[in-house]
């Protein structure tokens, strides 16, 4: 793999955050910290203030900035394990997937005890908690998470700990993204998660050159958005090629984010199941036995019915056989294309393919077949399944114009060729009649024409 190395001209995004820390808290250079010619910018065991700003991110420095920090009260051993005693203690959840593992060989606690933490990843980790309420206490939940994953898959003890350390670092390539393409809630468009795609190759890049930890912990950062059946990112790695650290961090960080909404563990076992192949039946194996182990608490109908009512449905429905339609017409129309418009077209057909044999098989399908008032007979427990189900495979949709968009960033040409597609995909373009108020019902899958 080729190393990319971290550019000595800092980072706004970083230097701002830094700067908002060092007025609640004493940063200091731990080094002289030069310019590219040898001139001292700040002397080693100088408090930086919010004054240097300017000076810094005018300069190409001698060193990274990274390296040359330490901060006086950061996240350090201490806090992380506070925090994951916080989590275990509160957290029903993350206790029924951990489960029997956590007690095999070392205990998730030892192991973050354990971690070795240098001045640049503990700078790191203060900076991420000081991003938002919950956000250390998010990296602590991966962590934890991962570890159980590890043993799951029966990884020996390093790579339970390059498992645990890739959670707690997972995300720290955000520290260099425009908060704005981060801000809860915000739906990125296709061509904006070019912004956010890059931030597990910074991690990896941020790991890898500024700790001395083994190269299993840097790849799994790189790794925590990748999936087994080669639809995640940056990379796109696929089966074997996805380390063992990895694939644990990577369901890890997916069941981390459902775990503050109703009905956690019910909502990972659809997501885990949903797309068959994306991630190793080990992990489903886990939920679903945590699932058995949990008091009988049958889900109740979402917050938002509407979410998952006939129309949301019919749209989704609409939106998956409009663009395998548009696929198909870009296919048969004699138009000059790139090399690269080829390949993708029959890949994306196959991944929504897939998307629409998981729209049929959760049974999504039968509230197409003219039962108007169908889901008002639902029981809570039916309206809860179809809710996540449609939200699961509007985000797969999503995930294919993304990656259009992407790939066909840097050829204008290309990019126009697909971005009707992109547009059916994300939901962006005018609904279908069906969908704006005529009385017709859309045919279910089993009726519509090959």
């Amino acid at each position: 793999m080729q190393r990319a190395s971290l550019s000595t001209t800092v980072n706004q995004h970083y230097l701002n955050k830094l700067m908002n820390l060092t007025e609640v808290m004493d940063v200091a250079a731990s080094e002289d910290i030069l310019d590219i010619r040898g001139m001292k910018l700040v002397a080693k065991g100088a408090r930086l203030t919010r004054a240097q700003q300017d000076t810094l991110g005018a300069h190409k420095l001698k060193k990274t900035l990274e390296s040359s920090l330490s901060a006086e009260g950061g996240t350090d051993n201490g806090l992380i394990l506070e925090t994951a005693r916080r989590i275990l203690d509160t957290s029903v959840p993350i206790n029924r997937i951990l489960g029997p593992n956590a007690g095999r060989g070392i205990s998730p606690q030892t192991l973050l005890a354990n971690m070795q933490l240098g001045h640049a990843m503990r700078m790191m980790l203060t900076l991420t908690d000081r991003d938002g309420p919950r956000a250390l206490e998010h990296s602590v939940a991966v962590s934890l998470l991962s570890i159980g994953m590890a043993k799951k898959l029966q990884l020996s003890n390093d790579d339970q700990m390059a498992a645990g350390l890739a959670g707690l670092l997972h995300d720290i390539g955000e520290l260099y993204i425009d908060p704005a393409y981060l801000k809860p809630g915000k739906r990125l468009l296709p061509h904006e998660w070019a912004h956010l795609v890059v931030h597990p190759r910074i991690g990896q890049m941020l790991i890898t050159e500024l700790e001395s930890y083994p190269a299993s912990v840097a790849r799994a950062v790189s790794e925590h958005h990748e999936r087994l059946d080669g639809t995640g990112y940056p990379r796109q790695s696929a089966g074997g090629t996805i380390s063992g650290p990895g694939l644990a961090v990577s369901v890890a960080e997916m069941l981390a984010g459902v775990l503050h909404k109703d009905y956690p563990l019910e909502r990972a076992e659809l997501a885990l199941k949903i797309i068959p192949g994306e991630h190793p039946h080990h992990f489903l194996s886990a939920i679903s036995g945590a699932l058995r182990n949990q008091p009988a608490n049958r889900p109740i109908a979402p917050s938002r019915p509407e979410e998952s009512d006939d129309v949301a449905i019919t749209r989704l429905w609409w939106r998956i056989s409009d663009s395998l339609q548009a696929g198909q017409d870009m296919l048969r129309e004699d138009t000059p294309r790139s090399p690269r418009v080829w390949a993708l077209i029959p890949r994306t057909l196959a991944r929504i393919r897939t998307i629409e044999r998981a729209f049929i098989s959760t049974g999504l399908d039968a509230y197409l077949k003219n039962n108007h008032g169908l889901h008002d007979q639902d029981d809570g427990t039916l309206q809860f399944e179809k809710a996540v189900a449609t939200r699961e495979i509007t985000w797969r949709l999503r995930d294919i114009a993304r990656d259009l968009a992407l790939n066909t960033a840097d050829v204008p040409d290309d990019h126009a060729m697909l971005a009707e597609l992109i547009g059916i995909l994300d939901g962006d373009l005018p609904e279908p009649a069906v969908i704006q108020g005529q009385p017709q019902t859309a045919a279910p899958p089993q009726a519509r024409a090959a």
